[in-house]
This record gives C-alpha cells, sequence and structure tokens, in this order.
C-alpha cells in the first residue's frame, strides 16, 4: 500500500515557515538585516522607471546564498526561483542575476555592509557572545579572479623600459635625424620622454606634408624620384613611431602607475598582486594573483575586515589597526602571530593604548634546547661592557665598528650596532656581528609576557579564535577564489562571505 499523491488537484496556499525548522539560519538572517537603519537605502532610489528592488530584500538573499557556499549570480537567481527558503526570506522576490550582480559591487552595499557590521557587534555584545577585551588578528590569501599567466612583474619592466630608451635614442640618431630638415636640439645621449616622441612624430607629418608639397610642384624627374624615396622613409619612420614607440611609452607609462610600491600585478585584474598560494595548481611554487585578507576575530565571531596587495602580513597591521571602527576596538590586549613581529609594529603597539601580545619571527627556534646550546644565541657569548666588545665560544673578539641606520619600505628607521671579527681567517664563518638593540629590549618584553600563565592563555585562545575562521570560510563554505575584480569589489564580497559565516556561527550559538 502507498501514500495517496495528487499532481493535479488545487490546494490551499500554506505559510512557508510553517515547513522549515525553527532554528533555520534564515530566521536569523532576516532579524539581523533588519536591525539595519533604513538611512542609507534613499541613495538609490530613483524618480523614473519601475520602483527599485528594496535593499534589505538582496541583502538577505546574498547572505543566505553565501552561507549555502554559492556565489554565482545565475545560482543565486536559480535559488530565488527553486529554494524554498530563499521563497520566504525574499518574499517570494524573483530577481535577475544582472541586478544580483550589480548591487554585490556597488558603493552603496559598501557603506550597508559597513553598517551590518557594527549593528551585528552591538547584537553580540548585548548577548554577551563578545566581551570587547582582547581582538585577534590573522591573514590569509584568496585567488582573485584573474588569469594566472596575464603577470607584469616589476623587474622585467625595469629591464625592458631603459632598452626601449636607448633604442629611440639610436633609432632618432640613425634614421630620422639625417631625413628632416627641422633641427631639434638635445643632447644625443639624453632619453625621449612620450611627450618628445609624440613631438618628433608631428615633426616627422609637418616634413611628409612638405615633401608631398613638393612632389606635386615638381617636374625634373631625377628630383622626383628623390622626393619619393624620402616620402618613403618618412612613411616609414612615422609609422614606426606611431606603432611601435608612441604605443609602448604608454604602456610602460601604464605599468608604473599600476604598480604603486607593488613588484607585481594582474592585467586581468590589475588590483591582484601575485602571491605564493598554499594550494598549488601546478605543484611547483608557482605564483597565482589574490589579495591579502586581514580580519579581527572575538570568538571567533569576524569584527573587521580589511584587503591589501602585499603578501606578507607584517606591514598590513599598523593600517589594519588604524582602520578598525570606534566601536569594536579593544579595551586591553591586540593578539597576532610572528607574522606581524616587526620592530615597526612593536614600536607602534607600545606607544598605543592597546597591549600587543605578538611573537617575533625567531621566538619559537629560541625555544629549542639545539638554539640555547649553539653559538648563534647571544647568551653563550661574552661581552665587555669597558671595551664593547663581544667574545665568540671559540674565542674570536668582535669590535665595536659603527652604527648602521636603516630606512624600512614604510619610511621606518631603524639602527643597528656593528661588530667586526678580529680573526682575518674568519673560521667560524662570522665575518661580522649586527645587533639591534632597541629590537632586543622589545624581545625580552614579549618573552616575559609570553612566560606569564594570563601572556600565555591569551596567546593558545589565538590558535582556537581566529585560525578557524579562515578554514570555516575555505573548507566549509567553498569559498578560495573570488568572483568578481577590482579592490574595492572585493572588500564587498569579502565583507559578504565573512558575514554569512558569522551569521551560520551566530545561528548554531543562539539555538
Amino acid at each position: 500500500m502507498y501514500t495517496q499523491y495528487t499532481m493535479n488537484q488545487t490546494t490551499l496556499p500554506l505559510e512557508i515557515d510553517s515547513l522549515l525548522p525553527n532554528n533555520h539560519i534564515i530566521y536569523s538572517i532576516n532579524e539581523v538585516v533588519e536591525d539595519l537603519d533604513d538611512a542609507h537605502y534613499r541613495l538609490i532610489e530613483n524618480d523614473f522607471g519601475r520602483p527599485a528592488y528594496h535593499p534589505k530584500v538582496l541583502l538577505k538573499a546574498l547572505l543566505f546564498a553565501y552561507s549555502e557556499g554559492v556565489f554565482s549570480g545565475r545560482k543565486i537567481e536559480k535559488m530565488m526561483q527553486e529554494n524554498l527558503a530563499m521563497h520566504w526570506l525574499t518574499g517570494q522576490t524573483l530577481v535577475s542575476y544582472r541586478t544580483i550582480n550589480r548591487f554585490r559591487v556597488s558603493d552603496v552595499t559598501k557603506t550597508i555592509i559597513q553598517d551590518l557590521y557594527c549593528t551585528f557587534t552591538i547584537r553580540l555584545k548585548q548577548e554577551k557572545l563578545i566581551e570587547g577585551q582582547s581582538i585577534f588578528i590573522d591573514g590569509t590569501k584568496f585567488e582573485a579572479n584573474a588569469n594566472k599567466y596575464t603577470f607584469v612583474w616589476k623587474k622585467a619592466v625595469d629591464r625592458f623600459y631603459p632598452r626601449l630608451k636607448a633604442k629611440e635614442i639610436e633609432y632618432y640618431k640613425e634614421e630620422i635625424e639625417p631625413l628632416i630638415d627641422q633641427a631639434v636640439e638635445r643632447d644625443h645621449h639624453q632619453e625621449f620622454s612620450k611627450e618628445d616622441i609624440t613631438a618628433l612624430h608631428h615633426l616627422l607629418e609637418e616634413e611628409l606634408e612638405k615633401v608631398e608639397n613638393e612632389i606635386t610642384s615638381s617636374q625634373e624627374k631625377e628630383k622626383l624620384s628623390q622626393l619619393k624615396k624620402k616620402r618613403r622613409a618618412l612613411k616609414k619612420h612615422r609609422n614606426r613611431l606611431k606603432n611601435d614607440f608612441i604605443p609602448r611609452e604608454q604602456k610602460y607609462e601604464d605599468y608604473y602607475g599600476t604598480f604603486e610600491g607593488r613588484n607585481s600585478f594582474s592585467k586581468t585584474d590589475k588590483d591582484a598582486t601575485f602571491m605564493r598560494m598554499k594550494d598549488d595548481h601546478m605543484m611547483n611554487g608557482q605564483l597565482k594573483p589574490g589579495y591579502n585578507i586581514q580580519i579581527a576575530t572575538e570568538n571567533q565571531f569576524v569584527l573587521h575586515t580589511q584587503v591589501y596587495p602585499n603578501p606578507t602580513d607584517t606591514n598590513t597591521l599598523i593600517p589594519f589597526l588604524d582602520s578598525l571602527p570606534e566601536l569594536i576596538k579593544p579595551s586591553n590586549h591586540i593578539v597576532a602571530d610572528a607574522g606581524y613581529g616587526s620592530q615597526e609594529n612593536l614600536d607602534y603597539l607600545e606607544q598605543s593604548c592597546w597591549t600587543g601580545l605578538v611573537k617575533y619571527g625567531m621566538y619559537e627556534k629560541e625555544q629549542k634546547k639545539k638554539y640555547l646550546k649553539s653559538d648563534k644565541n647571544l647568551d653563550n657569548w661574552i661581552y665587555d661592557e669597558e671595551q664593547n666588545t663581544y667574545s665568540h665560544p671559540d674565542g674570536t673578539l668582535y669590535v665595536h665598528g659603527y652604527i648602521r641606520r636603516q630606512k624600512t619600505s614604510t619610511g621606518y628607521i631603524k639602527f643597528s650596532h656593528v661588530y667586526h671579527s678580529s680573526d682575518p681567517t674568519y673560521r667560524n664563518g662570522k665575518k661580522s656581528l649586527w645587533i639591534n638593540y632597541e629590537y632586543e629590549e622589545q624581545k625580552l618584553k614579549i618573552k616575559e609576557q609570553l612566560s606569564t600563565e594570563e601572556g600565555a592563555t591569551l596567546y593558545r585562545q589565538r590558535k582556537i579564535d581566529v585560525e578557524p575562521t579562515f578554514g570555516q570560510v575555505k573548507a566549509n563554505l567553498g569559498f578560495t577564489r573570488f568572483s568578481v575584480r577590482g579592490q574595492s569589489k572585493v572588500e564587498n564580497e569579502t565583507n559578504l562571505i565573512f558575514m554569512a559565516n558569522n551569521l551560520r556561527k551566530y545561528n548554531k550559538r543562539r539555538g
């Protein structure tokens, strides 16, 4: 015996929420989005055409789709047609994928999402899910929506651009200068700028026009033959400037304007930088275009995100902390891993209102027994304060030479004391000893902080607070590559995916 079913029988409509479980994530998404103030929405109202879709509807649809691991605009449109939970969440509104894609990259959406993070943080504090005492900072790399082989390297541009300049000088001196009647006063070793090449192109045009007039008015066969020969040469050089030198000058000028302190970029997404990813598709250490995503978390909730083009975390800490909204600035600790442990960052944290708990690069290695007994450990050396000398465990004396001043790429200045070896044979392999005493003092403070029970406990908490968030987004939701191009659009999608993960976690813990 089978249960009855009828395909063509008319049925009364039921409330959709009666078919969904009480702890479904759409209820949490609906509550959080409805908390938003409507002040931003009048910015996208139109005085003509059909009425616009309400931003809350589109934002709910995007957050639910991202929480389900769906990132394609066409698939989100299909969810709005077929998914029962999406029907309830959007009030059975059907939206084109073009509208969805335009909405998630717009500047108005950026403002709405930032407001969403603020209201969500307030909700977490009210429900005692976060305390606001400490935040944990870490970064990861996501692949950009760009071709893997459309790279432009700054070192290559620096190598080929001077060759172009030398070729322009040589070409002008050997080919163009003997042909033109108007003398161009310039040093033969002086480089041509793009403006100079363009002016030279106009000069050739004028010279070509003169030759054309002479050909029209001349009747002598010998002179006419010479003029036509000169015309062919002028056309050849004019076309060479127009089709070769001027476009290449413009190309290199655009390249240098795009680098903006970076070492590479992708032609497909010019804001993306080539970075070494853990998921190497060719298994040979190949670089891929991507973005460095920095997040601040507490209790595994992402409270703030930023997108940076540099592959390392060292230069991101200070701008990231400066970008923190007042609402989420911690009252006590900033906790980060050894990737942020530069002297500049530690100096910044010492001068700030927060207590920084950041390891330096060699911290873990210095705790090992092998290092403690090796001659690389400066504690095993003998220091003579009066003579300002160091003695190697093998007896080699190192005498103070000078103080070296170094300036980093961010403009930070640090000083190192350089000690020279008195052994001309360098039998221990060390010609000189460099010591940055300010950095060494900072290292001692970090060791003291991490040796306390409170510091060790707080730093252990970092491993189970910020790092699992990346695993949840990449492994559970399957988000490893952006769907949009350009840093501004990538920032929107970054905020969407991490807010979707926040809502999954919030719904589970609240339930």
